[in-house]
């Protein structure tokens, strides 16, 4: 059996977490927007923290995630926009997209959110509706995601919304 030394395993870390971003091919959409929307007002909250200092809103944790997950995946984003409607209608995305002179809009709506059992079973469930829309208001893609994430005990006591980061990463994944 071989046992790794703890340098070793810190070189390990350091390695994967300076990653290289990934690099959009040749042709591809570069220059975005984000725009999100939630059919949920607020997420369940179970912590003095989170109930205190409003953490609970839905569409704070859209758009930061959806941001880092596209800059992840090789995305200039531009520009973001929180819409006060439950879904963003598609002047707001076109209007976004040429004042930021950007290629493209992508909009992330929260439409469901099942935390019952995740206080007793750890398992959360999120339904998300992602697309992209070109500056002439044309939808170029649309997907809707269903994801069902099994979080720790600690977890769903602290950080309730790790699940909708989670569900926001694999929607975004599926962006071509």
């Amino acid at each position: 059996m071989r046992v790794l030394r703890p340098a070793a395993v810190l070189l390990c870390l350091l390695l994967t977490s300076c990653a290289a971003r990934q690099v959009r091919p040749p042709g591809a959409l570069r220059k975005v927007v984000v725009v999100v929307g939630s059919r949920v007002d607020a997420l369940p909250t179970y912590t003095y923290r989170q109930d205190m200092l409003g953490e609970g809103n839905p569409r704070s944790v859209l758009v930061s995630q959806a941001q880092a997950t596209l800059g992840e995946r090789g995305f200039e984003v531009v520009g973001t926009r929180i819409s006060a409607s439950p879904s963003p209608t598609i002047q707001e995305v076109v209007a976004m997209i040429q004042d930021n002179e950007a290629e493209a809009g992508v909009v992330v709506v929260l439409n469901w959110v099942d935390v019952t059992s995740a206080q007793l079973m750890g398992r959360a469930e999120v339904l998300l509706e992602t697309g992209v829309v070109g500056p002439s208001g044309k939808l170029r893609w649309s997907n809707s995601t269903r994801t069902v994430s099994m979080i720790g005990m600690y977890q769903a006591q602290t950080d309730l919304r790790s699940y909708l980061r989670k569900a926001v990463v694999e929607a975004i994944q599926a962006i071509p």
